[in-house]
Parts: structure tokens; sequence; C-alpha cells
């Protein structure tokens, strides 16, 4: 719209957890009025660039019913100052930490993490979001992938599975490591983030592929969140990037108001893994990237 959002949100209703095989209800219905304006910081690139040059969250491949789901990041870092009255309690803020996604399709993936947050102590603009699972490609294949992307004073760092790689170390609820590095492009960078939750977290709906809407994955905003970005450069002795002396770009940037959330599953434990973007996938999402590398080389603005 034009930055104000005014809606209403009526939530409850019947509850059935198909994990534990317990029926469970919740509470009276409760509504949600929100009023407020949103000021945007950072979409998803670098800032200055207009709205049809931000970068596609999944590639740009993404544009086409090719992946399940499709997933956005609209908003990596904004503002907001309004009011939102729950159930009767009324919450007026100024200037609080805003992040916005748009995800659609059929289901989301059968398993997957996400790791955000954009108010780490001592920076006015930093925001992380990282995230993966296991989604749905075309001839009835999935493939399990991850990406960590930062927003830092205007400046975008994309670790991808197409321009680098990705490890995560997720458990079923409590603890987030991620690792992404970017060894293709114009910034080459090495990102790491560690989040731990000692809260309970929140159960809620995510839409499936045969129950519809249900209590699907668990969330919370109060983890705490460690951020660390270096730069990377070629060794020609390991034939490997390593890290750039010197101190790091991001050195340790800390938060207590990390989101964080794991869904769908099952996670019987710890789910360790590396992103593996499966061909010719890869290399038709990393086109863009070498044509621009090619258009770099041989002069062409």
């Amino acid at each position: 719209r034009d930055g104000t959002e005014r809606d209403a949100v009526v939530l409850g209703g019947p509850r059935d957890d198909t994990r534990s095989g317990d029926a469970k209800s919740t509470p009276a219905p409760a509504v949600c009025d929100f009023d407020m304006s949103i000021r945007p910081l950072s979409g998803w690139g670098d800032d200055g660039s207009d709205a049809r040059q931000q970068r596609s969250t999944a590639g740009w491949l993404a544009s086409f019913a090719v992946f399940e789901p499709h997933w956005q990041v609209t908003l990596a870092d904004a503002r907001a100052t309004g009011t939102v009255n729950w159930n009767g309690t009324r919450y007026d803020f100024v200037d609080a930490p805003f992040y916005a996604e748009k995800n659609w399709g059929g289901a989301f993936p059968s398993k997957w993490y996400w790791v955000q947050c954009n108010a780490f102590d001592g920076y006015d603009r930093l925001s992380v979001t990282a995230g993966g699972g296991t989604r749905k490609i075309p001839l009835g294949q999935t493939e399990s992938l991850g990406m960590v992307s930062i927003s830092c004073d205007g400046v975008f760092y994309e670790a991808v599975p197409w321009t680098g790689s990705m490890e995560w170390d997720v458990d079923c609820w409590g603890k987030w490591i991620l690792n992404g590095r970017c060894t293709s492009g114009k910034r080459l960078f090495e990102a790491e983030v560690r989040a731990t939750c000692n809260q309970p977290g929140v159960t809620l709906r995510a839409p499936t592929q045969n129950d519809g809407l249900a209590y699907f994955c668990r969330d919370s905003f109060l983890a705490d969140t460690t951020l660390s970005l270096w730069a990377l450069r070629w060794d020609d002795d390991t034939k490997d990037y390593v890290r750039v002396d010197g101190p790091p770009i991001i050195d340790c940037a800390t938060s207590k108001q990390g989101g964080v959330e794991v869904g769908g599953g099952p996670w019987w434990d710890t789910w360790k893994a590396t992103s593996n973007m499966k061909q010719p996938m890869r290399s038709l999402v990393a086109l863009p990237y070498k044509v621009s590398r090619l258009r770099k080389k041989l002069g062409i603005p």
C-alpha cells in the first residue's frame, strides 16, 4: 500500500496436534487490531536499487512455477510506528524493528528452519535472514538447501547455494548454527549465525499439502543471536577461499531479540547438513551471475 497498514485479524479455533496425537483446543477466539506506518530501510538487495532491481530470494526461476513453495523477503529491515491492540490491550511503539516476507504455493517445505534478526545491539542498520529446508522441485524430486543473507548499512551480502555453500546444525528446538560462504560474485565472504532460545516458543499454523493450515511449526522472537561476517580471498597455497587478514566486517554482533523457527518434520534429532542444489537448477539459477561476470570482463556496462 502506501506504507500504512490498517487491519484486524481474528485468531483461535480448534487445534489438532497430529504429531503428538493429542487433540487440544485453544482459548476463545482472540482479536488483533493493528494500525501502523512502515519506513523501509532494506529490501532484498543493495540500497539505491529501485524495486525492479531487487533480487529474488530464491533466484530468478522463482518467477515461474518451478519451486514449491515460493519465498520472497520483501523487507529485510524496516521501522514501524503505530499501535497493536491484542485482545483489548493496546501496545504503542515508535521505530520498532520490522521485517516482512511472503510465502505462496501449495505448502511449506516438508521440513525447515529459519532465523531472522534486525535488532542488534549497537547497530542501526544490520539485518540477517537465514533459512532452509527440504522443498519440492520438478519431476517429483526434492532437495535440501539453505542460505544466509545480510544487509549492513545498505550493502547486501548473499550466500546462496548457486554462488557458494551453506551448512547448518539445527536442534529440534533451542539451537541454530548456520554458516554460509559466497565464493562467486563481487563480494566474497563468509557469514555465521548462532542462535539459542531457552523459551518454549509458540506453536503456529502453517500450510500443509494435505491438511490445510495445521499446527506445524514453532516460533520465538526471544533468541540470543550472534552474527559474524568475514571477507574472503583466494589462497593459492590452499587452493581455497580463506578469511582476509585483519578484523572482520562484523565481529560478533549480538541481540536478545532474534526470531527463530523450526517446522515440519520429523525432527527426531539434530539436523546437520550441507546445501545440495541439484543440476540443472543450480546452473540455471546462477546464469545471471555468470552473464554479469562475462559483461564485466568484456567491459560492457
